[in-house]
């Protein structure tokens, strides 16, 4: 499905008293359409050559166009990719298990009755229905059927979870506003092109998941607005969110997530693409100052502030080896970074199943990495893609503030002399493929992700599942009352996540109608010192800790 979908509010009044005249010539006034585009001129000219023209078909499909930007020029109107009444001519398509069929009383002739009556070749040429290709029209409902339209769309919707039906919220609100409005409700592909900058109207009237403009706030939320160069990409380091830009002028932010609103805490014109922490409060990070470079060269550095000049480390390990550029940890107060694992060379030549693969380095006495002693080399194993998968890494963090060093799926702490590491926790745990996340477990353990599963691990002991029933959990941060706040992927009821209680086998659900309602969200956090719950999505929005421990427990899923 790789149209560009708009759905349209009509007011068909202003397509009969406005857009009509302006188009027969019997009105010079301008428009919506005119004050918003401007090439508004050359549209109209083009439309009344093919009126004047032999193509009927073609001529009330340029009206039908013109149109829906003059509605789209005056009233709010929502971009789909692929999503549509017009797609709905195969079940599966759009709906599970149905077809959406026009009725005849659908057709949009009766707002052109007077262009008819000018050029009667057109009688009969106006259509409502599936699209007929790009840059079309496709399901025009009169107001007074848009009602009937959206109780259709409703039933098809009863049977789905709640998650599924979020899929279709922007048509059911768009339905629904035609209803509340007493307007008529049309359907258009490729009049916008996002990636192209094109808008069938007002671009500011236009709503849409990717401009982040798709939420209705809660009563009780707070929000904050994002950095200007915030992206999805954007991760949580410590407490901080990591935002970055690789523009002509690299810029990398740290926002304090501590305090609310966020606070900016370091501004550097660098372009990072990973960061650590240290127990002192300085940053290791993995970092470019020239974005223009091909390829670029991601290179260690330490800074502690936004003034200071970068410590530069070592931009090799032993033997002129690559490091790896999205991974980087402090181990006690030694920085830690890990071998580039060069995958595609398993499929195209110079890497075999079962090569070694060398464990994680840290800066030694000398200024150069070294592997650390008594974590063992990996293996290479094939991925489902063909080329060499990646170990399962991270670093955890203990109730004392100690770190565990996760290499290859297992748990590695500092020996007794801190001359080098010793394994401690069997996990034998899977990539997740999200950043790692963990939360301090009593005294020795902590919580996890293997595979997006939930897991608790304790020094000696053997890993335990938590909640079977939970299988795309993307992040694991601690939460308030000793809970566990658990981002979640796409799921059935929809919620961003939860807020788990593991001693006790309940969870309060987070669904996004208690923030800003959004279709997604790219992080969720516990702000400790601000009382809040925050979520991360086209800026920031928080409500009280408060309101969410008051909101209902439920004993986890079997």
């Amino acid at each position: 499905m790789g149209y560009d979908c708009t759905l349209h509010l009509v007011d068909e009044d202003a397509i009969r008293e406005q857009f009509v005249p302006r188009l027969l010539g019997s009105a010079a006034g301008p428009t919506a359409l005119d004050r918003v585009h401007s090439g508004a001129e050359d549209l109209w000219r083009q439309v009344r050559e093919l009126l004047l023209g032999t193509d009927a078909r073609a001529a009330a499909e340029a009206v039908s166009v013109a149109a829906v930007m003059f509605s789209a020029s005056m009233l709010p109107y929502r971009y789909e990719r692929g999503l549509a009444l017009s797609l709905a001519f195969e079940a599966g398509r759009v709906f599970p298990d149905a077809v959406f069929v026009p009725k005849a009383e659908y057709e949009p002739a009766g707002l052109f009755t007077e262009v008819v009556a000018a050029h009667p070749q057109l009688g009969g040429q106006f259509s409502s229905g599936w699209f007929s290709g790009n840059y079309s029209t496709g399901l025009y409902v009169p107001a007074n059927h848009v009602a009937d339209v959206l109780a259709w769309v409703q039933e098809q919707l009863g049977p789905l979870t709640k998650g599924e039906q979020r899929k279709y919220r922007g048509i059911v609100a768009t339905l629904r506003a035609a209803v509340d409005r007493k307007l008529g409700y049309w359907e258009a592909t490729d009049l916008a092109v996002p990636a192209a900058g094109e808008f069938p109207g007002d671009p500011e009237l236009m709503w849409a998941q990717y401009l982040g403009n798709d939420g209705t706030p809660a009563a009780a939320v707070e929000t904050a607005p994002p950095s200007p160069i915030a992206s999805v990409l954007d991760d949580i380091v410590d407490g901080f969110l990591l935002s970055h830009s690789d523009g002509r002028n690299p810029r990398v932010e740290l926002w304090d997530l501590g305090v609310w609103p966020p606070r900016l805490s370091l501004q550097r014109n660098e372009f990072w693409v990973a960061a650590a922490r240290s127990p002192a409060g300085g940053w290791l990070a993995m970092s470019t100052a020239d974005t223009q470079a091909r390829p670029r060269a991601f290179g260690p550095i330490l800074v502690d502030g936004a003034a200071d000049a970068p410590r530069v480390l070592p931009a090799k390990g032993p033997g002129e080896a690559d490091l790896y550029a999205h991974e980087c940890h402090f181990l006690g107060a030694r920085p830690v970074v890990l071998h580039e694992v060069k995958t595609h060379l398993l499929r195209f030549g110079g890497l075999n199943v079962g090569d070694p693969l060398p464990g994680p380095l840290w800066l030694a006495e000398s200024g150069a990495w070294e592997q650390i002693p008594g974590i063992p080399d990996a293996a290479v194993v094939k991925s489902v893609l063909g080329d060499a998968a990646l170990p399962m890494t991270g670093a955890a963090r203990l109730a004392d503030g100690s770190t565990v060093l996760i290499w290859n799926g297992n748990g590695y702490e500092l020996d007794a002399g801190a001359a080098g590491c010793v394994r401690t926790f069997e996990m034998a745990a899977e990539r997740s493929h999200v950043e790692f996340t963990s939360v301090p477990a009593g005294d020795d353990g902590f919580f996890y992700l293997s595979n997006r599963d939930l897991y608790e691990i304790h020094r000696g002991g053997t890993p335990i599942r938590h909640v079977e029933a939970w299988t795309n959990v993307m992040a694991v941060r601690p939460g308030p009352d000793g809970g566990l706040l658990l981002k979640f992927g796409e799921n059935d009821e929809g919620d961003v996540g939860v807020l788990y209680f593991p001693e006790n086998g309940t969870y309060i659900s987070l669904p996004p109608e208690m923030f800003d309602d959004r279709s997604s969200y790219s992080a969720l956090y516990w702000s400790q010192a601000a009382d809040r719950i925050v979520v991360v999505g086209g800026g920031f929005v928080a409500v009280s800790v408060e309101s969410v421990l008051a909101r209902r427990r439920s004993a986890v899923p079997e």
